[in-house]
């Protein structure tokens, strides 16, 4: 027996047990004010291993114990994990490469090839927390090819990353071995899943993402909360595909698996404190995540009436199906499929809970509606507003677009006119709930969609009063002139939140704000417009004041050219409403002298 052995038998394999235990164990105890005390102790067992193993190599006169070279690149991983884990970059690169690196000779050999293949997507992760996302993608891709290569070259049980460094009476059984080896795949085509989305390749990410996920689901190696998170954001990449079958299939089985996850009972009032912390915080936790699968489940919800309503206005599409982006299918013939299903679980009664059809008319619309509007007042639940401000405002904004993409469907103007009304109404609620101070731009926003929506109930009304083929009454002017005189307000409250300390506004608008200011001019001009009188004065100010907010759109746009992209059509109409406008005033003018 080569001298290392006996070293390793007598003293060796206990020490890295010791420092595999602190690392794995007792560094969860460490405190907050010395985090990785466990971890530096663990270091410096690993670095005394290395170095008396290293002093048996450099007496050996017989050449390169391959074996002993393993063990060896087994502790500059196993060093490298441990730098890596105590935010030391550069000294954990220079280890996990060494590591690597002294492989390659034997990268195919049943002791080392999970060790190399673990040493590669650590580098892969290394390379992707510096934002280098392509040499990231090198390192593990070439992890991915070299299990691929040694299951079909070589077969067999390749040994963990552990047994190198452990007594033959510990090894693991051929079945924990070749799970332990398919994990460390996972681990690879988990993070390529990240790379290839931070490269901007979204397709070869979900698809990464759903084979990883598949993977865990079949070799029951998954955490359910994970699990149904990473599912759940999976389908708004289908949604995005408009694929609402694979998006409905992912959301059912987040659901699904997510059930798995209970919180404990409540403590009772005999237990420990600390375990009632943190029996409070598993609830909380679980409050939480489940409350972000339900805002997937109403995006869904949202994004299929957006594209039903889509679908409608295109001629001589109603009743196609929704399964699939290349929807080339005649009279609602099915052409999407199912392409990627967890078929271990089992998802009807879930997926029954909404349709991923194209929806044609307010029932089917009206069900849509009723299934993602409690599932946003399910996430409400936990994302309140003292505490949850920004995400219980998008919340609210959704439940809004719900009911603005169910008036759609609905043939009944008045009926479509309440819907607007109820918008109006909740986001009103929350708006006089912020401080513009502290949320500003929360506040901008609600007041712009506050704006719109009045304006939307204007048009609606004037559309009622035309429908009748008589003038407005007097009720319906007065309604008509009371909406545009809301939407006008939370326009102008818009607006004068843009403005400096002295009241004026900026000589130059910031890029985010420069479109929805100018087409808040154009909006209040056509609004003043819209104004119904019999009185000519009122009638001569409501154009003159039309004018000026046309005037401020071209005149912004002259004094800055760049910005004409931006706002090209309304740009284009303020320009032509510039010139008309002048006419038609001095029309009005000599109507009033006659």
């Amino acid at each position: 027996m080569a001298a290392y052995l006996d070293y390793l038998q007598s003293e060796g394999f206990s020490k890295y047990e010791e420092a595999r235990k602190l690392s794995e164990e007792e560094s969860k105890k460490d405190p907050d004010n010395n985090p990785y005390k466990s971890k530096y102790l663990a270091r410096e067992i690993l670095v005394d291993i290395k170095k008396k193993l290293e002093n048996y190599d450099s007496d050996s006169d017989d050449g390169k114990d391959k074996d002993l070279v393993i063990k060896l690149a087994a502790l500059q991983f196993h060093l490298g994990l441990n730098y890596l884990d105590t935010e030391e970059l550069s000294s954990g690169e220079e280890h996990m490469t060494k590591c690597y690196e002294s492989l390659q000779e034997c990268r195919m050999d049943k002791w080392c090839v999970s060790l190399n293949v673990s040493a590669l997507n650590q580098l892969g992760v290394l390379w992707c927390s510096r934002s280098e996302h392509k040499k990231a993608l090198e390192f593990l891709m070439e992890a991915k090819d070299l299990h691929e290569k040694y299951k079909h070259e070589v077969g067999g049980v390749p040994y963990s990353v552990h047994e190198t460094l452990q007594v033959v009476s510990e090894e693991a059984s051929p079945s924990q071995r070749e799970k332990d080896f398919e994990k460390v795949h996972t681990h690879t085509l988990y993070y390529l899943a990240q790379v290839y989305g931070q490269l901007n390749e979204p397709t070869k990410s979900a698809s990464y993402c759903h084979t990883t996920l598949k993977r865990q689901l079949e070799s029951s190696q998954y955490e359910p909360i994970d699990w149904s998170l990473n599912c759940a954001t999976l389908s708004q990449y289908y949604i995005t595909q408009d694929n609402f079958t694979q998006a409905r299939h992912c959301l059912a089985s987040a659901s699904r698996i997510f059930s798995e996850a209970n919180a404990d009972e409540a403590p009772s009032d005999d237990d420990d404190k600390s375990d009632n912390w943190t029996t409070a915080t598993t609830a909380e936790h679980l409050q939480h995540r489940k409350a972000d699968i339900a805002r997937c489940w109403a995006k869904y919800g949202l994004a299929l009436l957006q594209y039903s309503k889509d679908k409608k206005e295109e001629p001589g599409v109603q009743g196609a199906s929704a399964e699939g982006q290349n929807n080339e299918g005649e009279d609602g013939q099915d052409v999407g499929k199912l392409t990627e299903r967890f078929s271990s679980l089992e998802l009807t009664s879930l997926e029954n809970a909404i349709t991923d059809k194209v929806i044609t008319s307010f029932e089917q619309g009206r069900e849509v509606f009723l299934a993602a509007q409690r599932w946003l007042n399910e996430a409400k639940e936990y994302y309140v507003l003292d505490g949850h401000v920004s995400d219980h405002i998008e919340i609210t904004k959704d439940h809004s677009q719900l009911y603005k993409l169910l008036s759609y469907f609905e043939t009944d103007l008045t009926r479509r006119c309440q819907m607007h009304k109820r918008r109006v109404d909740m986001l009103q609620a929350e708006l006089t709930e912020l401080n513009p101070q502290h949320f500003l731009l929360v506040c901008r926003q609600l007041q712009y969609e506050i704006a719109e929506t009045y304006s939307e109930m204007m048009d609606l009304k004037m559309q009622i009063a035309d429908n009748t083929g008589a003038d407005p009454t007097p009720h319906a002017a007065k309604k008509i002139n009371q909406l545009i005189k809301q939407s006008l307000s939370y326009y102008q409250l818009f607006l004068d939140s843009l403005k400096d300390q002295n009241k004026k506004m900026p000589e130059k608008l910031e890029n985010d704000v420069l479109r929805p200011a100018m087409v808040a001019y154009f909006c209040m001009a056509r609004l003043h417009s819209k104004v119904i009188t019999l009185d000519l004065q009122m009638g001569l100010s409501c154009m003159s004041q039309s004018l000026e907010l046309y005037g401020k759109v071209v005149d912004y746009c002259t004094k800055h050219p760049e910005s004409i992209q931006r706002v090209e059509a309304e740009y284009e109409l303020c320009k032509e409403m510039v010139d008309l406008l002048p006419v038609r005033m001095d029309r009005l003018r000599s109507n009033m002298v006659q």
